[in-house]
């Protein structure tokens, strides 16, 4: 897309906007908040999503809403912490009045169960509300997640990263992908992990490779090339979450998958503890809003302690985190609020050493850090700007991951030098205690400014937002720590490990403008409710367009009809960026007596350059049927994306023709002594991974969800969803294979063969959940149950047969050639594909229990697989062989209990 077209596409959009500048005449609406007490709420959130824009009430309750001159009436949602939401229709010059009741399970109904809606922000949103979060007792954002259509509903664990993966069914750099392509929006600014640089050397190693594994290849604690790493976030503090799977409006950048929205509570607050315990993790939580004078507002405090421990009978393995933060909020007039944010965190996750392991294994991942944000919100109530907010916000903090392994082993040739040429490497002895560790320090800032007005054309609603978006990434951390006397990996694949800084890499900026459209339109007695957007980014050195349009017919009061388009984008992080250069050791002689040692190398740096790195790209398409009555509660949704240029690292191989040596021990000198022998080797196996926008899927899916009122008789309410979704991997790059024993193709020594992709290539996966709830006010009790019920779960592979043959190779001078019909005998790998295939339908039932006494304590129990069921089944090999694996389903019975006392 040239810029001329998307120049030509602002210009359009802007001359409506100032068009709009000839005033129209704004009509009043003035209301007023109080509690049951009759006493004012301040600081109340009022939102007119018509007209995308919101207010707080003063320190009187009292708030005023404009909207344009011929509009009859416009429905306000009026949001209190602590207090049950209010929807209402309001008509202009009628004043009215508004009771909040205080959350509790004694109203004759409460909302525990995600509400499918359409927002500014999504045509087809998931919202999980503060009673609904309070409800699932979860450590983290992720078991929110696991609610959703598709996922299983699973126990809290803490134990191991949790990264978001939306709409798709991948494995390995295709998680990786989808993970980082979900933003993670708090408070309204996004998350960043561009500057996460926890990783060895993804040039040695591959991305998925380059992670800290822990002790006994247990799970790595750092999420380096992935999304925000759920396990941060505590949920105690949090208000409301906001799920877009599909397209999201214009207004959010850097995602390819979905996103997450987070609001804290900000308002007054009892003083309030929850702690929940599940096995041997504990999560314990106290937090307070308090109002401040007339013109300070409110400050809202919360602390958060998590402990984990996966096994607590040896106590070896352990996470822990501990998490404050601050939120101040104050109206410096009746047009201009502030929101000033400080989070301050510390987390570690640690192996310590067991002392019945005689290799000296420990492992840890910790950091800790700080974020400052600011939101301004200006009710300017101007012609082109009727509302102005500004963002900013500040994040660094310190990351160290480190492991040691008591090597015993034979002596050792390892090189250091980072230069190119032969020159004598040390000879290491067999035993010593090899390390391992990477210190990051990176810090994220970002900042926001967004405008939205409002105007009619005849019956036409519009409301316009437009803003500008910077977001910079840097890590000024010592880097990747190579201790030339402890080294962990000895010529591994041809490499050893060299000191590595991150503390003079370029930062990255990227920026981007947006501008949305969210029109309403009477057509006769329906409604059509659109928002049309336009994204261009500035990402990585490239232009990213990204047109989207979400669209919702409203053709009764019990039908509507909904679609989306959209293009988005998310930029490389600093890991893809910026790998440590690449060492390739080739060892041309070892050789060591009781007198000498000597050990004679080869080394060729490589500085990888991925300057060139294009944003991994999405575009989705949705259409969808929802219905609501009376009673029950439905939406049918069919969604189709396609992923392009995602992340992925390939393997290449170089081909080294390097002198041969012969030696010998000199009794005089006491020395080994060597000289060229006039002969040359090519060294072919020799190579190194490289970062490349190389990775597509597609995936296709529907998902239908339908939920029903409270049955009076019974007290229960019941929720229905079911999931199918199919997604399908395409690498488009054939894989480097090198072979031990070269062959001969048109009279050349072939060494490296060329391969179709290997992996499974389409997953495809079918879940249902069912859900009771039974609510009776009298006695404040909640019982609900959830049952997952999986289908089939099903991964294909291109090649049906084991054995798989090369379609070309590369000769000695890195030239291609591709083998034809009428060659001879054309090479084969074997490939020894598992075909994982669940045949079984099996379930999980889980159930939870609530009781509230007396409106100030909670009482709660959940259990996971109540049942303990857990069904197995053995899973061959294509050849029908005796090989198979044995995969269990469902985790075993899993009780959480936890309570929360509100002072």
């Amino acid at each position: 897309m040239k810029l001329t077209s998307v120049s030509y596409f602002f210009i359009v959009f802007f001359s409506l906007l100032f068009f709009k500048i000839q005033a129209q005449e704004q009509q009043l609406f003035r209301g007023k908040i109080v509690d049951y007490k009759q006493q004012p709420i301040y600081l109340a959130t009022i939102h007119m999503e018509a007209l995308d824009l919101k207010t707080t009430s003063s320190i009187d309750g009292e708030f005023t809403v404009r909207f344009p001159k011929g509009i009859t009436s416009i429905q306000i949602q009026i949001t209190v912490v602590g207090k049950k939401s209010i929807q209402a229709q309001v008509q202009p010059n009628k004043p009215q009045k508004f009771v909040t009741q205080d959350l509790s399970y004694t109203l004759s109904e409460v909302h525990i169960l995600p509400e499918i809606k359409r927002t500014n922000a999504s045509n087809s949103s998931i919202v999980f509300n503060e009673e609904a979060i309070q409800r699932l007792q979860g450590f983290s954002i992720m078991d929110i997640l696991n609610t959703l259509p598709g996922k299983a509903s699973v126990a809290p664990n803490i134990n191991r990263p949790q990264t978001a993966n939306l709409r798709g069914n991948f494995s390995e750099d295709y998680a990786f992908n989808n993970s980082l392509g979900v933003a993670v929006v708090m408070d309204g600014i996004r998350l960043s992990n561009d500057a996460n640089m926890q990783s060895r050397s993804a040039s040695q190693f591959g991305m998925r490779g380059s992670l800290l594994a822990g002790v006994n290849n247990s799970s790595s604690g750092d999420v380096a090339f992935q999304g925000i790493d759920l396990r941060d976030i505590p949920v105690e503090t949090i208000e409301r979450v906001e799920i877009i799977q599909g397209i999201a409006s214009a207004e959010y950048d850097e995602l390819t998958d979905g996103a997450i929205l987070i609001d804290r509570k900000a308002g007054r607050t009892p003083l309030s503890f929850t702690t929940n315990v599940n096995g041997g993790s504990s999560n314990f939580s106290l937090s307070k809003g308090t109002q401040l004078s007339k013109k300070l507002g409110a400050l809202n405090i919360g602390f958060n302690y998590a402990i984990s421990n996966p096994n607590p009978r040896d106590k070896v393995k352990q996470y822990n985190r501990v998490t404050g933060s601050l939120m101040w909020s104050t109206k410096f007039s009746s047009q201009i609020r502030n929101t000033f944010s400080l989070d301050v965190f510390k987390t570690l996750d640690q192996m310590k050493i067991d002392p019945d392991d005689a290799n000296n294994e420990r492992s840890y991942s910790k950091g800790n850090g700080i974020r400052l944000s600011n939101r301004l919100n200006w009710n300017a109530q101007h012609p082109v700007a009727e509302n102005i907010s500004w963002s900013i916000s500040y994040s660094q903090s310190k990351q160290e991951t480190y492991k040691q392994w008591l090597l015993n082993q034979t002596p050792r040739g390892y090189a250091y030098k980072d230069t190119t040429g032969i020159y004598e490497g040390v000879v290491l002895a067999g035993r010593y205690l090899a390390e391992e560790e990477i210190i990051g320090s990176p810090i994220t800032a970002a900042t926001t400014l967004k405008a939205s007005t409002n105007f009619s054309t005849g019956s036409l609603l519009h409301a316009l937002s437009y803003g500008l978006s910077i977001n910079y990434s840097n890590n000024g951390g010592k880097g990747i720590i190579a201790d030339p006397d402890k080294p962990r990996w000895i010529n591994q694949s041809g490499q050893n490990a060299r000191p590595y800084s991150f503390e003079y890499l370029y930062p990255l900026l990227n920026y981007g403008a947006f501008i949305t459209d969210n029109f309403t339109l009477k057509i006769g007695s329906k409604t059509l409710r659109s928002n049309l957007g336009l994204r261009l980014d500035q990402q990585n050195g490239a232009w990213s367009f990204q047109p989207r349009l979400s669209t919702q017919l409203e053709w009764n009061s019990h039908w509507n009809f909904k679609a989306a388009y959209g293009v988005s984008s998310k930029s490389p992080t600093m890991a893809h960026r910026y790998p440590a250069p690449t060492f390739l050791d080739i060892p041309l002689i070892l050789a060591f007596n009781s007198e000498d040692a000597l050990y004679l190398v080869y080394t060729e740096k490589f500085i990888a350059d991925n300057s060139k790195l294009k944003p991994a790209k999405s575009s989705q398409f949705e259409f969808g049927i929802n219905y609501k009555d009376s009673f029950i509660a439905s939406s049918l949704t069919v969604y189709t994306k396609h992923n392009r240029g995602g992340f992925s690292s390939s393997k290449q191989y170089k081909n080294f023709f390097l002198p041969d040596y012969s030696y010998a021990y000199d009794e005089q000198r006491k020395k080994i002594v060597y000289e060229q022998a006039g002969t040359f080797t090519n060294y072919a196996s020799y190579g190194n991974y490289a970062i490349e926008n190389i990775q597509n899927s597609a995936t296709v899916g529907v998902d239908w969800m339908l939920s029903t009122k409270k049955i009076n008789a019974l007290q229960t309410s019941f929720t229905v969803s079911h999931s199918l979704s199919s997604s399908k991997e395409d690498l488009k790059r054939l894989e480097v294979t090198y072979i031990a024993t070269p062959i001969t193709v048109d009279g050349k020594q072939i060494s490296h063969l060329l391969f179709p992709p290997s992996s499974n290539d389409r997953i495809t996966n079918f879940m249902s959940k069912v859900g009771t709830s039974t609510h009776i006010p009298q006695l404040g009790f909640v019982v609900s149950t959830n049952l997952d019920l999986f289908w089939f779960t099903k991964s294909a592979s291109n090649f049906d047969q084991k054995m798989q043959q090369a379609v070309g190779y590369i000769d000695n001078q890195g030239i291609s050639g591709f083998f034809t019909q009428q060659t001879a005998t054309i090479p084969v790998r074997d490939l020894s594909l598992i075909a994982n295939r669940r045949k079984m339908v099996y379930a999980c039932l889980n159930l939870s229990v609530a009781k509230e006494i007396k409106k100030h304590l909670r009482i709660a129990v959940s259990a996971y697989n109540v049942l303990n069921i857990q069904p197995e089944q053995r899973i061959y090999s294509t050849s029908n062989t005796e090989d198979y694996i044995i995969s269990t389903y469902n985790a075993p019975l899993s009780i959480t209990g936890g309570l929360t006392y509100k002072f």
